[in-house]
């Protein structure tokens, strides 16, 4: 029953002991929110670069009759939904993804159309391994894309088992992600 304030730049340990964190920048707030929405639905790229590691891609939004979709460097085409279909056509956006949100493939995914991947997955790339981190439990692999200077970080578990990517850097991979995966953000 006792209101804790907690000033910290540990972001784990703001969003573990926290009910709701405030995220300041030049001494102002930019957001206020629960630890799960402020890590899954950041306001701004501020936030979302700010709070974990996150993956940035420009992208334009397109329409064609009742059909809206963005337009993704790097990523392609990607359905617009909710309350991001009030966007503007041509209107510039900001994609942001989070590493774990992106699943790597060694194979090409099989799917019915282009673009749809074993129904649950959106839209899927091709691209090859640039770069592996090893960081213990968990590893990030690093892809590069046709479209994209900037390699794309992919979080993987990392097993003392037969690791798939282990030694595999320029391999050809296929990168996939659910359809609620991206989150659409204004430009800075």
């Amino acid at each position: 029953g006792i209101t804790f304030v907690l000033v910290t730049h540990d972001q784990e340990e703001a969003l573990t002991l926290s009910d709701r964190v405030a995220v300041m920048a030049n001494g102002a707030v930019i957001q206020v929110d629960t630890p799960a929405a402020l890590y899954n639905r950041p306001s701004n790229r501020q936030v979302a670069g700010f709070v974990g590691t996150m993956n940035f891609f420009d992208a334009t939004v397109q329409r064609q009759g009742d059909a809206a979709w963005l337009d993704i460097a790097g990523l392609g085409q990607h359905p617009l939904n909710g309350h991001d279909r009030t966007r503007q056509t041509g209107a510039p956006v900001l994609v942001a993804v989070r590493p774990e949100e992106l699943s790597l493939h060694a194979t090409r995914p099989k799917g019915d159309v282009a673009g749809d991947v074993a129904g649950d997955v959106a839209g899927g790339v091709a691209g090859h391994l640039a770069a592996r981190q090893y960081l213990g439990g968990r590893q990030l692999l690093h892809v590069a894309l046709e479209g994209r200077s900037a390699p794309v970080a992919v979080a993987a578990a990392s097993s003392r088992a037969d690791d798939p990517w282990s030694g595999g850097e320029g391999m050809p991979v296929w990168l996939t992600w659910a359809p609620d995966a991206l989150t659409v953000l204004d430009p800075d």
